[in-house]
């Protein structure tokens, strides 16, 4: 085969005369015609065919369709003037009028070709400019890390919301190049109920999309390895708080923000999928002591420490629910040097066990909470035995299913650093295979579990020293599987922090109230906050 190109001159007049006779080929077929015919911009750029494919007889018309715009996803204008038309042809096959040239096609042009056998086909060539057709959905998200699952076979977009709130949202849509979409995308909309999109190609042909929640399938356990994804990455600067004084001692978390308790000032709090900075919460009993640290329970309910740094002084507690007013909750007199951390398993408004370590133990304070009542003002304590576990001034602690009797996570650094699973005797059942990790020798001291899809997970906070934090989760689901070589499930990238002198770092899980998305939030002193989410979603059965 040869495969060459041939032009028509712009002018009738030309083309008649010819530019020179047919070419010679050798002969080796007895009856052939010419097919692969298209036709290129007079750079080489482009490849348009024409509507009929071939073979081609005695008569017919071959139409090349160019795009309005080139390439298509530009602004770029066509122009069919000056073209130029190739050609596949076997051996001997020859084309009239001859090769040469660049051609209009926005006319009419007579071309012949003659096969072997002497046979021939007279063919009209011609042009036209056709805006595009195409009008689909290929990007749709909302903002906080949703991302649309497009159906284009259903022309459906599926939204997995995580336990957003969807109902007053606006949406960032991507349709094919010179198409509109309606309504208008800037618009919010209710996204809690099915929303109609009408996409409007080019040509003025439309195409309807519907945009609706999804309730996915689940995989069988746990969460899915391969949706880890960052949802945010800030540091402390971002938001106003200065980076460097390491008087930004832990975060909180709801299920609309994350708080940053920074002592001595207002409590700064953010949207908890995008780290941008939404408002502060007025503490009246803001101090250098006043408002040490911070927690949460499972059901948007703060609480604030104050330190006390006397034995027998005081120990309080604010609480506060969501973002409204703080208002004292604990008061425990004679109390021992405490308020460095706390934890809660469970919820303040239901059956809770609140935890709060003493300095220099391994001694842990704790109250219970049923059916929303603070049981008493004066705490119980749980000790952990000495020779497995003892702490200087971080330590924290979660428990299991809100019920002591079934036992403790413990995590301190000191003078006997550990992080494992206690009976509810105080003994060790199980320590963490930490030297397999390569974190024994990191300040291991903040402690966070959730059960999500049927595991239970256990997210410690790790700070290596000045340099930076990381955050690891286990899967507890047996807790003495935390020694197990195969407990660990997720290492988070470090998190950098300036010279942290104290080495303290704080986390915290949170599951969506669907129960398909569970989102790590690591906290260093003198860094900022670092978010990674994970779901449980069957996504073979998605599509």
């Amino acid at each position: 085969m040869k495969n060459i190109y041939f032009s028509i001159l712009c002018s009738i007049a030309l083309s008649l005369t010819g530019c020179q006779t047919p070419e010679e080929l050798v002969m080796d077929e007895s009856s052939a015609g010419a097919h692969g015919f298209n036709v290129k911009f007079s750079d080489g750029s482009g490849d348009f065919y024409p509507e009929k494919a071939a073979p081609y007889n005695d008569g017919d018309v071959l139409t090349f369709v160019v795009p309005w715009f080139y390439p298509e996803d530009s602004n770029n204008e066509t122009d069919l003037t000056k073209m130029k038309l190739y050609a596949s042809l076997p051996n001997n096959v020859t084309v009239e009028p001859g090769l040469g040239g660049i051609f209009d096609l926005t006319k009419e042009h007579q071309i012949t070709v003659i096969s072997p056998n002497g046979s021939k086909a007279r063919l009209t060539v011609k042009g036209e400019r056709r805006k595009s057709s195409k009008k689909m959905i290929t990007e749709f998200s909302l903002s906080k890390g949703i991302q649309g699952i497009i159906f284009e076979d259903k022309k459906m977009i599926g939204l997995i919301s995580g336990g957003l709130d969807l109902s007053n949202m606006v949406p960032t849509i991507k349709v094919s190049a010179h198409a509109t979409v309606s309504p208008d995308p800037s618009l919010p909309q209710d996204f809690s109920k099915p929303v109609e999109y009408t996409v409007t190609a080019h040509d003025g042909s439309t195409q309807k999309y519907t945009v609706q929640i999804l309730i996915p399938d689940k995989i069988p356990y746990g969460l899915r390895k391969e949706s880890a994804k960052q949802l945010f990455s800030i540091r402390l600067s971002d938001i106003g708080i200065n980076q460097g004084n390491h008087w930004s001692t832990g975060i909180a978390v709801s299920s609309k923000y994350v708080f940053i308790n920074t002592r001595n000032s207002d409590l700064t709090y953010v949207d908890r999928f995008t780290g941008k900075k939404v408002g502060a919460i007025s503490l009246p009993f803001k101090s250098s002591l006043g408002n040490f640290f911070i927690t949460n329970d499972d059901h948007d309910n703060l609480l604030i420490s104050n330190y006390n740094n006397k034995a027998g002084g005081t120990l309080t507690i604010y609480r506060i629910k969501d973002t409204a007013n703080p208002e004292k909750y604990i008061e425990f007199k004679n109390a021992p040097v405490s308020g460095r951390r706390m934890s809660v398993t469970g919820s303040l408004d239901g059956d809770a066990i609140i935890f709060a370590p003493a300095d220099k133990s391994s001694n842990v304070l704790y109250w219970t909470v049923t059916g929303g009542v603070l049981k008493s003002q004066e705490p119980q304590v749980y000790t952990a035995d000495e020779t497995k576990i003892k702490w200087n001034f971080v330590a924290d602690m979660a428990a299991i299913e809100k019920d002591l009797n079934k036992g403790l996570f413990i995590a301190g650094y000191g003078p006997v650093n550990a992080v494992g699973f206690f009976n509810a005797d105080g003994t060790l059942n199980t320590g963490a295979n930490l030297t397999g990790l390569g974190i024994d020798n990191h300040v291991n001291h903040a402690l966070d579990l959730v059960v999500f899809n049927g595991a239970a997970y256990l997210a410690l906070g790790s700070q290596f020293y000045a340099a930076n934090a990381t955050g690891f989760i286990f899967d507890v689901t047996v807790p003495s599987s935390i020694g197990g070589d195969n407990a660990l499930v997720y290492k988070s990238p470090s998190l950098p922090t300036d010279n942290n002198a104290n080495s303290t770092a704080d986390i915290h899980l949170k599951v969506s109230e669907d129960g398909l998305k569970m989102v790590l939030y690591l906290f260093g002193t003198n860094g900022g906050v670092d978010a990674y989410e994970f779901d449980c979603i069957d996504v073979s059965k998605l599509m």
